[in-house]
């Protein structure tokens, strides 16, 4: 129990190690009062194949850029193609012909390029594509003192549990935890319920397999259909840090998958 006072001393305490990671897109940090905190849980959920993935590259990206020590722990698909979709979005080249080396002279020459450019930030940059286990992955947030972690999807994460809820709800309520006690931002992909997946109107903030990954999370993302071609749209479901319900549309750049946000 504490009264208020030492709470008031406390808050100011932790201003030493709140600390605001800007995702690079300005209108996206103003309504987010600057960016993402340490210590936030965020989940951005999305359909099968609605661009989840592209949007935490680019984020990665950006927040590395920052000089913010940051991991992308792949549960899907490997370094390699993470790594292709990053040098795609920074050449505008599509990440397939980047990684299997279909390219022509100039393509050749742009790629090297952006891999030159990217490479400045490596000392930012780390990448897991063979970890799968909560415990594994847990350990190395703790011993490497990350600022940011991208978790890519939290429905494939391996624990001890024994059903699909009882598993997700662990692995949400750790997550969670782990955040505060590393002084990390995490942001974890997930899909989406099937009853939300099905009722596009729906107000639920509901991740498939359990509840409990939205109540957990501190800002929760849903990746809706846009409005017109090659536009990807954002709805901020839940925020606990104010008022949710805004909406960031994002042109997808092609073939690259770069992203840039609509004002």
């Amino acid at each position: 129990m504490k009264q208020f006072r030492e709470i008031a001393k406390d808050i100011e305490e932790s201003k030493k190690d709140m600390e605001i990671l800007s995702t690079g897109f300005y209108s996206f940090d103003d309504k987010l009062e600057g960016g993402f905190l340490k210590k936030e849980l965020v989940v951005i959920g999305g359909a099968t194949g609605k661009g989840k993935s592209l949007v935490a590259g680019n984020l990665y990206f950006n927040i590395a850029k920052a000089g913010y020590k940051s991991a992308y722990f792949s549960l899907e698909i490997s370094n390699n193609m993470v790594a292709s979709r990053l040098i795609g979005a920074h050449s505008n080249l599509s990440p397939t012909r980047v990684m299997i080396k279909t390219l022509d002279e100039n393509d050749t020459k742009k790629s090297k390029e952006a891999q030159a450019d990217i490479s400045v930030y490596e000392e930012f940059m780390y990448f897991y594509d063979d970890l799968y286990e909560y415990d594994k992955i847990e350990k190395q947030i703790k011993e490497n003192d990350f600022d940011f972690v991208v978790i890519d999807f939290i429905q494939n994460i391996i624990s001890k549990q024994g059903d699909e809820y009882e598993r997700l709800s662990t692995i949400a309520l750790n997550l969670q935890k782990l955040a505060k006690e590393t002084n990390t931002c995490i942001l974890v992909l997930s899909q989406l319920s099937n009853q939300v997946v099905r009722d596009k109107k729906s107000s639920l903030v509901e991740y498939k397999g359990s509840g409990t990954i939205g109540t957990v999370c501190d800002l929760g993302f849903f990746i809706e259909d846009g409005l017109g071609e090659n536009v990807l749209s954002i709805r901020l479901r839940k925020n606990r840090r104010g008022v949710s319900g805004a909406v960031f549309d994002f042109i997808v750049k092609t073939p690259g998958g770069g992203l840039e946000i609509l004002q």
